[in-house]
């Protein structure tokens, strides 16, 4: 490595340090990366703009001798990864922060020497959760976190200044606690549909490009994320935006694989295919039906605010049905949803052994043991939607 290009990423690294201390607030997993084991090495991974290069700028800033290291910046292309770290060490530098470290070729293999060569602290992020799991060589070697999109808290925190603590679902389900809660959060709730729209990512100025940001990231997800899982074609980018337009203008989707290959042209298996893939690169998120005696098949849900922007690029109106169960997947650690059969009537999804259904703010049900509704009401087995949206 060139000095002159040793000088120039420790000046970028100083800096990009420096102008993340103006970001006070920490993302959910911030505590623990920071205190995680030393005797491994950290990864950090999720889908793009949700903040992994912030987060690794500020666990840098907690430490000293540390650098931050752009793995796709062109002025290092020219050396590996391993090369890089080696001159770094040898400078003095002891904790290492990669980003983007899957747009590098032999990326595990240069990990998993100066791993066993154990002579640093070392925090890498990568867009493509599928990319970073590929690498069995670190399997022993790093322990590997998921960044999930900011939720409804983090957001308020981030761009309302709100100071909102998380609160635990066992807090939701018992009546006086969220009724608590419910009251004492009950000014935030008239922000749920600005969070539908602009929420998830944590992009600067959104609100006066939407949904230009988006579409960008969409792109790149697409044309970059993806093709380091398989080969794509110009067919294949097409189909996989038709796919996204027809998920988008749907309700809440209980997917059919043989719909969806006969609409897009393809095989059933390429279906299940993208769909897979575009979930393991963050941007969908597949529900599967609990119980047996029926296709397997799932409710696809989009990571937000996806699904409001690829509607507003083609004029289109979101179906508000869809976005509140999607806030409701994307909040929840969900186990199932129940499948519905004709002229049945059942909850939409199982939640830690309990059944909860999403409707709006008059939404009853005999089937259900707890409603998430729009509106602020605790009363007998209801929960105000926008506090599942705390929970992380």
């Amino acid at each position: 490595m060139e000095e002159e290009i040793f000088s120039h990423l420790v000046i970028a690294s100083e800096r990009a340090i420096e102008r993340a201390k103006a970001y006070k607030f920490h993302r959910y997993l911030f505590d623990s990366v920071d205190k995680a084991s030393d005797r491994f090495y950290n990864g950090v991974y999720g889908l793009r703009g949700i903040g992994k290069t912030v987060m690794l700028l500020q666990l840098a800033g907690k430490r000293s001798n540390s650098i931050y290291i752009p793995a796709d910046a062109k002025y290092l292309l020219q050396d590996s990864l391993y090369d890089i770290v080696n001159h770094v060490i040898a400078r003095g530098y002891e904790n290492i922060f990669i980003d983007e470290v899957h747009s590098r070729k032999d990326w595990t293999v240069d990990l998993k020497t100066l791993y066993d060569e154990d002579k640093c602290s070392l925090y890498f992020s990568g867009s493509s959760s599928m990319e970073l799991r590929k690498g069995a060589d670190l399997s022993r070697r790093a322990i590997l976190h998921e960044l999930k999109p900011a939720s409804f808290r983090e957001y308020l925190n981030i761009k309302r200044g709100a100071a909102i603590m998380r609160v635990g679902l066992e807090d939701l389900l018992d009546k006086e606690r969220r009724k608590a809660i419910a009251v004492k959060n009950r000014r935030w709730m008239e922000f749920l549909q600005e969070y539908y729209r602009y929420g998830g990512v944590l992009y600067e100025g959104i609100e006066k490009e939407f949904p230009k940001p988006i579409s960008n990231t969409l792109e790149k997800i697409i044309t970059v994320d993806l093709t380091h899982l398989r080969e794509l074609d110009v067919k294949i980018e097409n189909d996989i935006y038709k796919l996204l337009y027809k998920i988008a203008a749907s309700g809440p989707y209980e997917g059919s694989y043989t719909k969806l290959a006969t609409y897009l042209g393809i095989s059933k298996a390429t279906v299940i295919r993208l769909l897979s893939d575009l979930e393991k690169v963050g941007l969908l998120k597949q529900i599967f039906p609990v119980g047996s005696g029926f296709r397997k098949e799932p409710k696809i849900y989009m990571r937000i605010p996806f699904r409001y922007a690829l509607n507003e690029m083609v004029g289109r109106k979101t179906d508000i049905g869809a976005l509140r169960e999607e806030f409701f997947a994307n909040s929840v650690d969900v186990e199932g949803y129940f499948k519905t059969e004709r002229g049945e009537k059942t909850p939409d999804f199982k939640v830690d052994g309990k059944t909860v259904e999403v409707g709006g703010e008059y939404k009853r049900t005999n089937t259900a043991d707890y409603i998430a509704v729009d509106g602020a009401s605790f009363s007998d087995n209801k929960v105000p939607l926008f506090l599942f949206g705390l929970l992380y």
